[in-house]
């Protein structure tokens, strides 16, 4: 039998890029058509194994530790050349990935560095429109997470060589969801001191995440002496290499009299307590203002979660009926959004996992249709 190769080992420094590929793994064992033609063979590194648990039995899983470029090179080599790889899935374009080309399937997040350059260096810009040019003047197959991001490909490169399909992904997240026992998220409460009603802001800080929006629609609402009894629960560190001016922005409002009391930044947290801070939120937002198809957003659609969502194509794609669109740059609005959803009475939220993680199974099986195409 014929294999797949999705080789997680590429995306160690970005989380979002290893649940993307469990994402998609997921969608494949869902296709029968895909299961009957090929195995699915993983690389991982073992710090994040155990991410992909949930699949042992069902996909090939090779766990590497702290081997070095030669022998991880000579590894994949092995696998694409002699052990019946027929494609490698989200090829990356770096010097060993180049040998494998012919057997690559692309893939390109969003196009973020053409849309905000502004967020980027020279440097940066110079690199990823090379790589980006590589990918798409091939012939090999281009997988893009939206018609969003469809469209920017058509905008930014009319002149790609590559075919394209559009293949959307759910967030696989019943294991952890399962994992989240009364006792877990008493325990979450008391390690965060999460003991009011709180909204959840749950991205990582980079400028095109959009927080200055969300920062000053809090600094609108408590100066005006709404939701004081409310927390503004953040996510991720508090940095961004790229623009630490942005940054001291936004810790100026932050850390100001009038808001510091009501704002909580946990840093990086787990899996897990992620989702469990999530679950207990009285609903998320989500102001960013560039994306492929946001992992956030799928996470809080299988919680069967309210979200305020920024008014962008990708989100107007993405949305369900539980997402109310605002302009990421009207802090006003967001505000008078905030206080909206917050004023809900308690029989208005009806919020049902057992209904997400159903969705969750039917659109994963409906998006594997797209990922037949590509493994045809």
């Amino acid at each position: 039998m014929k294999k797949i190769l999705f080789n997680g080992l590429g995306n160690r420094g970005w989380i979002g890029g290893i649940y993307y590929i469990k994402n998609i793994i997921f969608s494949c064992l869902q296709n029968k058509e895909i299961t009957s033609k090929y195995e699915l063979v993983l690389f991982i590194d073992e710090k994040h194994a155990d991410i992909f648990e949930p699949f042992r039995g069902q996909i090939i899983i090779r766990v590497f530790g702290k081997e070095g470029k030669l022998k991880l090179a000579w590894a994949q080599a092995k696998q694409v050349w002699f052990g019946g790889v027929k494609y490698c899935y989200a090829l990356e374009l770096n010097k060993t990935g180049k040998f494998f080309k012919n057997k690559g399937i692309f893939w390109i997040p969003d196009f973020q560095h053409k849309n905000l350059p502004e967020f980027f260096s020279k440097e940066e810009l110079e690199r990823k429109d090379a790589n980006f040019l590589e990918m798409v003047m091939s012939d090999r197959p281009m997988v893009l997470s939206s018609f969003d991001a469809k469209n920017d490909l058509e905008r930014f490169y009319p002149e790609h060589k590559c075919p394209v399909e559009v293949v959307h992904f759910v967030s696989y997240i019943e294991p952890e969801i399962k994992k989240i026992t009364p006792k877990l998220e008493k325990n979450v409460a008391e390690k965060f001191g999460l003991h009011r009603n709180y909204i959840y802001i749950p991205n990582q800080f980079w400028q095109h995440k959009n927080h200055i929006v969300m920062v000053k629609a809090i600094q609108l609402l408590l100066e005006s002496g709404k939701l004081t009894d409310y927390d503004f629960v953040f996510t991720g560190n508090l940095e961004d290499y790229r623009n630490p001016e942005y940054i001291n922005r936004l810790k100026g409002i932050m850390e100001s009299e009038t808001v510091k009391n009501n704002i909580k930044l946990l840093g990086f947290v787990g899996r897990e307590e992620q989702l469990s801070i999530m679950k207990n939120a009285r609903f998320i937002v989500q102001p960013s203002l560039c994306e492929g198809w946001g992992t956030v957003l799928e996470d809080a659609k299988v919680l069967d979660k309210s979200v305020l969502l920024s008014d962008i194509p990708v989100h107007r794609e993405q949305k369900n009926e539980k997402c109310i669109l605002f302009d990421p740059h009207r802090p006003e609005e967001l505000a008078d959004l905030i206080v909206r959803l917050a004023g809900r009475r308690e029989g208005e939220w009806q919020e049902d996992v057992t209904v997400g993680i159903a969705n969750m199974y039917r659109e994963a099986s409906e998006y594997s249709k797209a990922l037949q195409r590509v493994f045809r």
